[in-house]
């Protein structure tokens, strides 16, 4: 905080204002969480288990970091009863596009890399990020 020279966070009056409201959005929706064990994947992830979505599934290419991923969730906020799964897939891959298909959410958050990678200079990247 003192490096941007604030004293409060930007968002935390909004988010209080609004928690309620958030909850019962994400409680009765089904999502989709791609790059789910990336650190902002694990980060909405987190976010969106705690708030006990209706459905998550969540999908990376990187088992271990899946495995992470259940493990921090079970720890920090317990065993819920949405349906929570996770799915070790290459998001390229044809088992990608059917499972897709097979499912019928209400958000898909497509965060693989989202850090790192510039989305807009590589043209299918972007088509999938926005499909």
């Amino acid at each position: 905080m003192k490096v941007l020279n604030r004293n409060n966070e930007l968002f935390n009056h909004d988010l209080a204002r609004n928690d309620r409201f958030i909850s019962e959005i994400v409680s009765d929706s089904k999502f989709l969480i791609i790059g789910a064990a990336g650190s902002i994947g694990k980060s909405v992830t987190s976010e969106i288990f705690s708030r006990g979505a209706k459905l998550l599934h969540c999908v990376d290419i990187n088992e271990n970091g899946l495995t992470e991923l259940v493990r921090y969730l079970r720890s920090a906020h317990g065993y819920k009863t949405q349906e929570f799964k996770i799915f070790a897939l290459d998001i390229v891959s044809d088992e990608f596009g059917l499972f897709c298909e097979r499912n019928d959410y209400d958000y898909i958050l497509n965060l693989s890399a989202l850090k790192h990678v510039r989305s807009e200079e590589n043209g299918f990247t972007m088509k999938r990020m926005i499909d």
